[in-house]
């Protein structure tokens, strides 16, 4: 069994490793370019989450044009929402980790959203492939909404993965104190 105390650091390491990501993000994801070269762990957090938008647009094919273009990056967001619901049914001290990657998704999303005018950003498809947010606010005539909405996605995610780091690091020490309390406990009524 782990000890309370090492219980404790390996949590606080695992959101000092969240905070490292947070700090790179927003040096990595502010400004889309066409060059996209990002830190190893940034790069397999977006690869892994590419492939959720990807399948965002399969599953939200179903709804109409609209949703299908909004749905990758709706569906970036939504499963890592499905991950905190799941997460504080059960109660799990997870739960911060989910909110955390809610709000790198967000960033991540912002960046999408901040490409619609210029539309620099490497897409899957090449250049001839369609943009989302550009095809969905050009079609609104609303094309220069990309850099508030990106903005406005972009401060969101980081707000909200900072607050995701702060609560983990809450529940690990209020964890450690009662796991502590706890043995201090079953320590005194042994010794009886």
């Amino acid at each position: 069994m782990i000890s309370p105390k090492a219980n404790l650091v390996w949590s606080l390491c695992g959101f000092a490793f969240l905070l490292y990501i947070w700090i790179l993000l927003p040096f990595n994801f502010y400004e889309p370019t066409p060059q996209f070269h990002l830190p190893l762990i940034l790069w397999l957090i977006h690869l892994m989450t590419l492939y959720i938008h990807e399948a965002g647009h399969f599953f939200f094919s179903f709804f109409g044009k609209t949703i299908y273009f909004l749905g990758g990056s709706m569906m970036q967001v939504l499963v890592p929402v499905v991950w905190l619901i799941v997460a504080l049914r059960q109660q799990s001290r997870l739960a911060s980790v989910a909110l955390f990657f809610i709000g790198e998704s967000l960033v991540d999303v912002s960046m999408y959203a901040r490409d619609a005018e210029m539309r620099v950003l490497p897409l899957i498809g090449g250049h001839n492939t369609r943009h989302d947010w550009a095809t969905v606010l050009g079609e609104a005539h609303k094309l220069d909404w990309g850099e508030p909405l990106g903005n406005l996605f972009f401060f969101l995610g980081l707000a909200v993965s900072l607050f995701a780091i702060g609560w983990g690091v809450w529940v690990s020490v209020k964890v450690y104190q009662q796991e502590r309390l706890g043995a201090l406990r079953s320590k005194q009524l042994s010794s009886l």
